[in-house]
């Protein structure tokens, strides 16, 4: 099912390249990076700390050189870790993530092709795929973020970029057995600094 998923996103995108005019640039890369993660509680009896975790993946970058303006879709193995108040020990969790950005690239005339700024923001969409976790905690299984960050382009093949993620569904819930099944549910939040290659 997860593998379905997964194609169907990267079909359609492929798909879509078809219809993108001719004076567009596309170009594929590599990215690998590091993540900082937290679990946001909607209620304060259960709290986590930052923890650091890693991810990488592959990369396909849209840019219209005319008017700065580009899009970015990857798909990532991330593996986050959480270690939360009432646990001493810290808990894996892993996700194929598919972030979907629009972007601006702000051009410097003739350092441009030495150095350019970017800003980009969208959706991140987490799929669950492997975890380590108690059996009172129970992980969502897909859920929903909203990226924002900036870069910068260096000789047009090196992107280093930093993101922050903020959690718009339920990443994971808590039962509390000893208050008649009473549900904490809570949300990602993390940080990803992240380094590509742009064939």
């Amino acid at each position: 099912m997860k593998r379905n998923i997964i194609y169907t996103i990267l079909v359609v995108a492929m798909s879509a390249l078809g219809t993108l005019p001719g004076w567009s640039q596309v170009r594929f890369g590599v990215r690998g990076g590091l993540t900082l993660s937290e679990m946001r509680f909607d209620r304060n009896i259960i709290d986590s700390d930052n923890r650091m975790g890693y991810c990488g993946g592959l990369l396909l970058d849209l840019n219209i050189p005319v008017v700065g303006v580009g899009a970015e879709v990857s798909v990532m193995y991330t593996h986050r870790n959480n270690r939360l108040t009432d646990q001493e020990r810290v808990f894996k969790r892993y996700y194929i993530d598919i972030p979907v950005y629009a972007r601006y690239r702000l051009g410097l005339n003739k350092l441009d092709h030495i150095f350019a700024p970017i800003i980009f923001t969208g959706p991140n969409f987490s799929i669950l795929f492997n975890e380590n976790m108690p059996s009172n905690y129970k992980n969502s299984k897909t859920h929903l973020s909203w990226d924002v960050g900036a870069g910068m382009d260096l000789f047009r093949h090196f992107r280093l970029t930093a993101t922050y993620g903020i959690g718009m569904s339920k990443a994971m819930k808590y039962i509390d057995i000893d208050y008649d099944g009473d549900q904490v549910t809570g949300k990602d939040r993390y940080w990803t600094i992240n380094a590509a290659y742009l064939f």
